[in-house]
C-alpha cells in the first residue's frame, strides 16, 4: 500500500485510548499525519458546551504523540481551504460518524480525497468521560 498524506480531526478533549487508537492507525496508512484540533469556540458552537482542557493544553498533549506528524488549527468540521492547502489525500473518521453529514465532507470526496472509517472504541469518549465524573461527584 502507497502511504498518503492522512488528515484526521477532532476536539481531542479528556485525551484517551480512543483517541490515541484512531491516530495509531490513522499513523500506520500515513506517509504524513497531519491533526486538526478543533478550536475552543468551535468546539462550543459545533458541540454546545466548552471543552474541559483548553485549545493550548490539548494540543501540547498531542505534540507529545508520537503518531502525530504536523497539527493545524481547526474552526470548521473540514475546512476545504486546509485539505487543498496540505495536499490531503485520506480523511480518516471514526466509524460511528458513517452515514452522518459532516460540513465538508462531500466537497471533499468531489475532490478525489478518499474517506477512511476506522472502527470506534466501544466504552470510551470524552463524553462518557464526562458523564463518569459528574456521577462520581454526587
Amino acid at each position: 500500500m502507497i502511504k498518503k498524506i492522512v488528515y484526521v480531526q477532532g476536539t481531542w478533549d479528556l485525551f484517551h485510548v480512543g483517541h490515541v487508537n484512531i491516530l495509531r492507525k490513522a499513523h500506520g496508512i500515513a506517509r504524513k499525519l497531519i491533526v486538526g484540533v478543533n478550536t475552543d469556540k468551535s468546539v462550543k458552537k459545533y458541540k454546545g458546551n466548552c471543552s474541559i482542557i483548553s485549545y493550548c493544553d490539548r494540543v501540547k498533549v498531542l505534540k507529545a504523540c508520537r503518531y502525530v506528524d504536523k497539527m493545524i488549527e481547526s474552526d470548521l468540521t473540514f475546512n476545504i481551504k486546509k485539505l487543498k492547502k496540505y495536499k490531503i489525500e485520506v480523511l480518516v473518521l471514526g466509524d460511528d460518524w458513517k452515514g452522518k453529514y459532516l460540513a465538508g465532507l462531500d466537497e471533499a470526496k468531489k475532490m478525489g480525497i478518499e474517506i477512511v472509517y476506522f472502527p470506534y472504541t466501544e466504552g470510551i469518549s470524552s463524553t462518557e468521560i464526562r458523564k463518569r465524573i459528574r456521577k462520581n461527584e454526587k
